[in-house]
């Protein structure tokens, strides 16, 4: 395991956190906005979820059996990573129990 995998499962982190904040504040203004977000479907988005999920998964197990310590980074970036599966999980139930169209 090198640097490199940390600052990358980091960036990975802060992207998906900072793209679930950005969905959860922005409505769509424009006709456009609304018929793209049809094209793709609900169900579709679901699925990138999901599969996100699953790439999260697989990089924090990395880090976790990783036994250096980068001064720390490597916990800082799990921890990271753990809040981005979190704010998945959250979309996700916010979406099974709201009732959005499928």
């Amino acid at each position: 395991m090198n640097v490199r995998l940390i600052v990358l499962s980091a960036a990975i982190a802060g992207t998906a956190l900072t793209t679930v904040a950005s969905a959860q504040l922005q409505q769509p203004q424009q006709p456009y906005a609304m018929s793209a977000q049809h094209l793709r479907g609900n169900r579709g988005s679901d699925q990138n979820i999901r599969r996100e999920y699953r790439k999260l998964e697989q990089v924090i197990d990395g880090l976790q059996r990783d036994q250096r310590d980068y001064g720390g980074h490597r916990v800082q970036a799990i921890q990271a990573l753990q809040q981005a599966r979190q704010q998945l999980d959250e979309a996700l139930e916010y979406d099974r129990t709201h009732g959005t169209n499928r």
